[in-house]
């Protein structure tokens, strides 16, 4: 388990569970302690709302951040449809080119265009994701409210008598003593099943995002409750998650992937700080809020790579309007036999120059809030 960020060497003895536990509304027990200011002004808060809080947050924040960027991924990955006035089918616009290419045809302002409604879809999907992941990996760990079946109210009410406990096979599974493949799997499983669970409740919103920063010189939608009016009206209900088979079978892979890669990237940065400060050689250790964000862009590199193809189909099927019935595999034909393999990583360099900082943004932004609000669940 990696270190508390921002200390200075490796964490005693279970550190994110000897403060007291705060039991969320949901049931979960996760250990609590106050940190900073903000700890101290919420602490009849529930963990569970200030678990929704943090993800919710880093997320938006982070969204915001990169929005330009994922604008232009957008644009980039709907240029060879034809279906974006002003952006030529083959045209190449490099990141820069086309930055200043929005900003001088519709204003500075449209490169955020359809950030109100990322950062709509972004609070609550973030918050359900990291949410789903902490509870996930609980139950897959034996934590908080599933401790008792797994054997976790023994090694408490032995502690409670000063007694010393021996590990339970349990005990050796949370603290990886199975081997790292089990612990990549688990965090595989649990990063798929929250990113699955947070899409499908808040699709209609990633939908009516698609469609707004497609927008150019061009208005169909005037905002959010408009167009999620227009497609009810003229798509019927299922317009409103056109394209979501293939939005799941992308998110699932790309957030299990990303998930257990920067908490894998996390865990061995972590080993090796612990053995570099007790060696005590002068041996260079970054600091953990660095440690976090190089960890979060390695995982988004990964993550991004493995499912950009998906990404992109997706976007394609978002932007099929009316009763038309267009496939996954009828896509994925279409791109190949229009744009070659070079098509399916159409708009990719954006998507990196986009990924790379949000995923660590994120990351470190939900660390930073987990901590000055005064909640530590051991991970992430």
């Amino acid at each position: 388990m990696s270190s508390p960020p921002g200390s200075d060497g490796p964490p005693p003895p279970a550190w994110w569970r000897q403060a007291v536990g705060d039991a969320s509304t949901s049931g979960v027990s996760h250990a609590a302690r106050s940190l900073g200011s903000l700890g101290s002004i919420s602490p009849e808060i529930p963990t569970t709302t200030k678990l929704l809080l943090c993800g919710g947050v880093a997320g938006a924040f982070s969204k915001s951040c990169t929005a330009p960027l994922a604008r232009i991924t957008i644009l980039r990955q709907l240029q060879s449809t034809g279906q974006v006035p002003g952006w030529v089918p083959g045209a190449n616009q490099g990141i820069l080119r086309a930055l200043s290419k929005i900003a001088r045809e519709e204003g500075v302002r449209a490169l955020w265009k359809g950030n109100g409604v990322t950062v709509l879809h972004r609070l609550p999907y973030s918050s359900i994701n990291f949410y789903a992941y902490e509870n996930i990996m609980d139950w897959l760990e034996g934590e908080g409210a599933f401790a008792k079946a797994r054997g976790g109210s023994k090694r408490r009410r032995d502690a409670a008598k000063g007694t010393e406990t021996a590990e339970t096979e349990d005990d050796e599974n949370r603290r990886g003593g199975v081997g790292l493949g089990w612990d990549v799997s688990r965090r595989l499983l649990a990063g798929g099943s929250a990113g699955m669970i947070a899409c499908a409740l808040t699709y209609p919103l990633d939908l009516v995002r698609t469609r707004l920063a497609a927008q150019t010189t061009t208005r169909h939608y005037d905002g959010l409750v408009n167009a999620l009016f227009v497609i009810g009206r003229d798509e019927g209900a299922r317009g409103l998650y056109r394209g979501l088979a293939p939005t799941l079978t992308g998110v699932g892979p790309n957030l299990a992937i990303n998930f257990a890669a920067y908490e894998t990237f996390r865990r061995l940065a972590s080993e090796h700080a612990s053995a570099a400060n007790a060696r005590n050689d002068g041996s260079f250790v970054l600091p953990a809020w660095a440690t976090s964000l190089l960890c979060g862009s390695s995982a988004a590199v990964v993550s991004a790579t493995a499912t950009y193809p998906l990404d992109l189909v997706r976007r394609r099927l978002q932007m099929v309007k009316g009763g038309a019935r267009v496939g996954i595999a009828a896509t994925f034909a279409q791109v190949w036999a229009k744009e070659g393999f070079v098509g399916f990583y159409r708009g990719i360099i954006p998507e990196y120059a986009k990924v790379v900082p949000g995923v660590s943004i994120t990351y470190a932004t939900y660390e930073l809030l987990k901590r000055s609000i005064g909640v530590d669940t051991g991970r992430l």
